[in-house]
């Protein structure tokens, strides 16, 4: 089947592009046609005009090195994904909707309302794939809305088109919640994060790209403006190599080989376990808190919840890091989690609307 694939491979962010990959990878091996949409709304293109409009003027080399950066990811995105034409805006979708048998919505944080109120500096439902024809069979494959509770005023937009999918699946426990007040009326599921679903095998076509990596050290990857945190890890465990600002199999390459991890992602986290590499996770705070109970559904379903720091201290880091990790039931436990997402994937591909 012909399967189209809505998410954010575009986003200059790992984690995002690396489930991108894992989804069209797995639904591939299974024999089927699967390619991302591309789409990616115009104004979040690098360009001088949306530098202006995106009010990143008191941040130049910032957006300087962000661009820099995405051009390392587009060598991923040629290499990795199966692209189909480019489509800036939902009014683009709906006039010459993509081919497929099944669309495909996330995984990652394409409901949150942000996305779904200002993704296109208006409201645009493409991620609720209202495009394309009644025959096409609409899913959501372990979406994340990015909050526990949802703004009433895009809430209001969303009621309007959450009814568009056939079969919905969450990635966070409180998705269900969400969902559910905003009227979807099927049956919810909460499956994992594709980059989950193959195990970490999946990515040994991707580290033949980049050899080996350093060892010895402990790997940072802090996000939202705390690598300010830095300094302070490495006093308390000696060498640290922050991640980011590389090609994305070097990122995987500083996680598979670090010592440890000290994290506020949550792919980071993923790949950590995937990896059998010792973690903290670090919990966000402020308007970002609502993002957290991404990291307490995952830990929880292989009993690292104790793994989680609410800020960091460096002496609760050293306690969490001197206790060992049964790599082995990990794994147990992370199959037995990918076999849901992969159950629901049977479902899907087999068209089942359950309401």
């Amino acid at each position: 089947m012909k399967i189209g694939i809505m998410t954010f491979h575009w986003a200059v962010n790992y984690g995002a592009v690396l489930q991108a990959y894992a989804l069209q990878t797995y639904l591939r091996n299974l024999g089927h046609e699967a390619y991302m949409i591309d789409y990616k709304p115009g104004n979040r293109d690098h360009n001088l005009k949306n530098f202006i409009l995106n009010r990143k003027l008191p941040h130049p080399l910032q957006y300087v090195r962000e661009a820099a950066l995405d051009r390392l990811f587009e060598e991923f995105r040629r290499k990795y994904l199966v692209r189909s034409r480019r489509y800036g805006s939902l009014e683009e979708l709906r006039n010459d909707p993509p081919a497929a048998d099944i669309y495909v919505s996330g995984s990652d944080q394409v409901l949150h309302p942000r996305t779904l109120m200002k993704g296109e500096r208006r409201p645009a439902p493409a991620y609720m794939l209202d495009f394309g024809g009644a025959d096409v069979f609409r899913a959501g494959y372990a979406v994340s809305f990015g909050c526990t509770s949802y703004p009433e005023g895009a809430a209001a937009v969303a009621r309007k088109y959450i009814g568009r999918f056939d079969l919905l699946s969450v990635r966070e426990t409180t998705g269900v919640n969400v969902a559910e007040s905003l009227g979807y009326k099927g049956r919810l599921w909460t499956v994992p994060d594709p980059t989950i679903l193959a195990g970490a095998s999946a990515y040994d076509k991707v580290f033949s790209a980049g050899g080996n990596g350093p060892s010895g050290h402990t790997a940072t990857y802090l996000l939202h403006g705390r690598s300010a945190l830095n300094p302070r890890i490495e006093h308390d465990f000696g060498t640290v190599r922050p991640l980011g600002g590389c090609s994305v199999p070097d990122w995987l390459l500083e996680i598979r080989y670090a010592d440890r991890l000290v994290t506020n992602s949550f792919h980071g986290t993923v790949f950590a376990l995937l990896f059998h590499i010792p973690f903290v996770s670090l919990l966000e705070t402020g308007a970002a808190a609502g993002m957290n109970d991404r990291f307490a559904t995952l830990l929880s379903r292989v009993g690292l919840t104790d793994r989680i720091l609410p800020a960091y201290d460096g002496r609760r880091a050293e306690e969490i890091f001197s206790r060992d990790i049964s790599w082995d039931a990990v794994d147990s436990l992370m199959d037995g989690y990918a076999r849901e997402g992969r159950d629901f994937i049977e479902m899907l591909l087999a068209r089942q609307c359950v309401r």
